[in-house]
């Protein structure tokens, strides 16, 4: 396979949106319509682990529901994808070959912050996916790394997800708002988000939470943006940051999805 496959970094949403029929769901699935791959790496905001780096390795890929108080059908909801020996090892190879300590986990199943984009991105469940845990310190600089260590796998047709929020106070939560009601610090950090991205301010993203208006109110947690220093560190020439769906939901959480990509994924505007 000699196209590049894009990279794309998925704000995620909360549980109750794998239930929905709406416009970012759309987007995701128009996405996933348009890709020739191979396989699937992930990383997600929702799987941070101290010590080595994990890599999911049952033989029966299995989800885990991550989330308490909802309704019965999130909890019957089941995402089975196949399993490749071939695509752990091939993780694990090119973290090694880095100089990371790298373990598998057969008893990690994938969490919401994977299964929920996959289950429209690649409904059909029929191309392995491979999970790995993202540094438990938190450390943009090293999401980076890691992220660039495995970019190379987009030349063998395997798409790399990462999986968070491109803003989320979940103390903030209105369940019921409409899409246009935003807390105006959400926006407001939304927009500063997409304009450094588009101009590849990589040191002004790296220090969010001093130099973004509301940054530390967009992301009480850091781990929530952590997985998009995964996808900036993916990158490779010729990039782009391409829009696959901009809005919010629930009053302080953005939707800000995107891909990178040498070719024209999408015709949307990304400013």
């Amino acid at each position: 396979m000699n196209t590049l496959v894009p990279s794309l970094f998925v704000s995620h949403g909360l549980p109750p949106m794998a239930l929905m029929d709406d416009p970012y769901n759309s987007a995701l699935i128009n996405f996933g319509r348009n890709l020739d791959i191979k396989g699937i790496v992930c990383v997600s905001s929702h799987w941070l682990s101290p010590g080595p780096i994990q890599v999911t390795s049952n033989n029966k890929p299995f989800i885990q529901h991550n989330f308490h108080g909802f309704q019965k059908d999130l909890y019957d909801i089941r995402y089975s994808p196949p399993f490749s020996e071939s695509l752990v090892d091939e993780v694990t190879d090119l973290l090694v070959e880095e100089n990371y300590d790298v373990i598998p986990n057969p008893n990690y199943g994938f969490d919401h912050g994977v299964w929920m984009p996959l289950r429209l991105i690649r409904p059909e469940a029929d191309l392995p996916v491979v999970e790995i845990s993202l540094p438990f310190n938190e450390d943009p600089r090293q999401t980076m790394k890691l992220g660039h260590c495995l970019a190379k796998l987009r030349e063998k047709g395997i798409l790399l997800v990462a999986s968070g929020a491109a803003a989320l106070n979940a103390s903030k939560i209105v369940w019921h708002a409409r899409g246009e009601d935003v807390h105006a610090k959400i926006r407001e950090f939304d927009e500063w988000l997409r304009s450094n991205l588009l101009h590849a301010n990589i040191e002004n993203l790296l220090d969010y939470r001093k130099s973004a208006p509301g940054g530390e109110f967009a992301h009480p947690s850091t781990a929530t943006l952590l997985p998009l220093f995964f996808t900036i560190g993916t990158s490779m020439s010729g990039d782009m940051p391409q829009i696959i769906h901009q809005g919010f939901k629930y009053s302080s959480t953005s939707l800000l999805t995107f891909c990178l990509s040498g070719k024209e994924i999408t015709n949307k505007s990304f400013s």
